[in-house]
C-alpha cells in the first residue's frame, strides 16, 4: 500500500530492520546502549540543555498533551489555548479534562495565530500557560511558534509555552529556546517509525517547573524520566526503531529535511490548483508535512479515498469542520519526489483536470531539481 498520510507514515527498510532486533532486558547493558544514544539524539534535535530533559513515554501523541498538562499545572490553573483546528480543540479538551481553567481563544479553520494578538491576551491576564499546536494536521496551517515564543520570553513574568508539535518536529525545526518551553512530538510521523512513542522535551525553566507532586498522576509522571530512568518497560522494539531512525535523520540533516518537505508541499499545492482541487490554506502559512486540498460539491470523499485505496493509495480525509469538504495529502517522513509523484499519479485519473495536475506538479520538481541537490533515497 503507498501511503501519502499525515501520519502513520512510511517506515524505512533500516528501521524495520531495527525493530526486528531480538528482544533484551530493558534494565541489560544492550538496551541500556540504546536508550543512551536515542536521549543524546533527541536532546540535540530538540536542543536541550540536557538529554535528560527530554521523556520518551509509551503512548500516542496525545498522550504526550496529556503528560505536559499533568506535570506542569495543578486543577484551577488558569491557561490559554489557542485553537487552529480540530488538534487544538484537542489540547484544550486535555486541559480541561485535568481540571484547568481553560481560556480560549478559537481561530477561524485555515488560518494561522497572529503571535502579537495572543502576547496581548497574555498581558490581559495571568496565565500559567499558553498552550498552541505547532502544525496544525488537521488543516495544513503552520502556526509562527518561535516568533510567539521571542515575544512572551520578553515579558516580566512569562507563562510556559506548550507546543503540540506532532506533525510538525522533525519535520519542521523546532527546539526549546527563547520562550518555548515544551514540545510534544511523537513516532509515526517526521520520526519515521510506528505509533507508539511519544517525545516531551522541556526547557530548563520547564524542567523546574514540573512538580514534585500532582493528585492524579502516576503513569505519566515525568520525574523519573528527567532523572534519566525508566519506570516501567519501555516499548523495546520501538526504540530500536527510533535509534535507526534518528541515524537517518542525522545523516539527511534539519535543513535538508526542511527543504524536502518544502519542496513537497509545493508540489502538492500546485497539483491540486491545476487539477481542480485548490489548497484551502493560503501561501503564508502552508505546512511542509500536510496539505488540505477543497473537493468539487461534485466529489464525495469518502468514495473517492476508497476508490483510491482499491488502487492502492491512502490519503486522509477533512477532519472536523472540513470532513466533507477536503482531503488531506501527507508528505511527511520518509517520502521523496518519487514516492509522492507516484502517488499523485494515482490520483490524477480522478481529478476534473488531470494532465494539467501532472504538469503543475512536474514544472515545480523540475524547477527544485535545477535549484539544488536532491536526497540520496538511502538518505530517508
Amino acid at each position: 500500500m503507498h501511503l501519502l498520510l499525515p501520519g502513520p507514515t512510511p517506515i524505512p527498510e533500516s528501521v524495520k530492520q531495527a525493530m526486528l532486533s531480538s528482544m533484551t532486558d530493558h534494565r541489560g547493558t544492550a538496551f541500556e546502549t540504546v536508550h543512551h544514544r536515542v536521549q543524546n539524539e533527541l536532546g540535540a534535535l530538540f536542543g536541550t540543555d540536557s538529554p535528560e530533559h527530554v521523556a520518551v513515554l509509551p503512548a500516542a501523541g496525545t498522550g504526550g498533551l496529556e503528560a505536559a498538562v499533568q506535570n506542569l499545572f495543578h486543577p484551577n490553573d488558569r491557561v490559554l489555548v489557542v485553537e487552529s483546528g480540530l488538534f487544538g480543540r484537542r489540547f484544550g479538551e486535555v486541559a480541561r479534562a485535568h481540571q484547568l481553567h481553560v481560556d480560549r481563544m478559537e481561530l477561524p479553520w485555515g488560518e494561522a495565530f497572529d503571535p502579537q494578538t495572543i502576547l496581548a491576551r497574555v498581558g490581559s491576564a495571568s496565565y500559567r500557560g499558553v498552550l498552541v499546536t505547532h502544525n496544525e494536521t488537521s488543516t495544513g496551517v503552520l502556526n509562527p511558534v518561535e516568533e510567539l515564543g521571542d515575544l512572551i520570553h520578553q515579558l516580566a513574568d512569562p507563562p510556559l509555552l506548550v507546543v503540540d508539535s506532532i506533525s510538525g518536529v522533525p519535520s519542521i525545526p523546532l527546539t526549546v529556546h527563547n520562550g518555548v518551553d515544551v514540545i510534544i512530538a511523537a513516532s509515526q510521523k517526521g520520526f519515521m517509525c510506528p505509533p507508539g512513542l511519544t517525545m516531551v522535551a522541556l526547557s530548563d525553566r520547564a524542567r523546574s517547573a514540573v512538580l514534585a507532586s500532582r493528585t492524579g498522576r502516576f503513569y505519566f509522571d515525568l520525574v523519573p524520566y528527567l532523572n534519566g530512568k525508566l519506570p516501567y518497560t519501555p516499548a523495546i522494539s520501538l526504540w530500536y526503531g527510533l535509534d535507526a531512525a534518528l541515524e537517518l535523520l542525522q545523516r539527511e540533516g534539519a535543513g535538508a529535511r526542511l527543504a524536502r518537505h518544502q519542496r513537497l508541499r509545493d508540489m502538492v499545492r500546485a497539483y491540486g490548483q491545476a487539477g481542480g482541487l485548490p489548497p484551502l490554506v493560503s501561501d503564508r502559512w502552508a505546512s511542509p508535512t500536510v496539505t488540505a486540498l477543497e473537493l468539487p460539491p461534485s466529489m464525495h470523499a469518502s468514495q473517492w479515498r476508497s476508490q483510491l485505496e482499491q488502487r492502492g493509495l491512502q490519503i486522509a480525509g477533512g477532519l472536523g469542520e472540513w470532513h466533507h469538504r477536503a482531503i488531506r495529502i501527507g508528505h511527511v517522513g520518509a517520502v521523496d519526489a518519487g514516492d509522492l509523484w507516484a502517488g499523485l499519479g494515482l490520483m490524477a485519473p480522478h481529478l476534473p483536470h488531470p494532465r494539467e495536475a501532472l504538469e503543475a506538479a512536474m514544472r515545480v520538481a523540475a524547477a527544485s531539481s535545477a535549484n539544488q541537490s536532491q536526497p540520496r533515497r538511502d538518505a530517508l
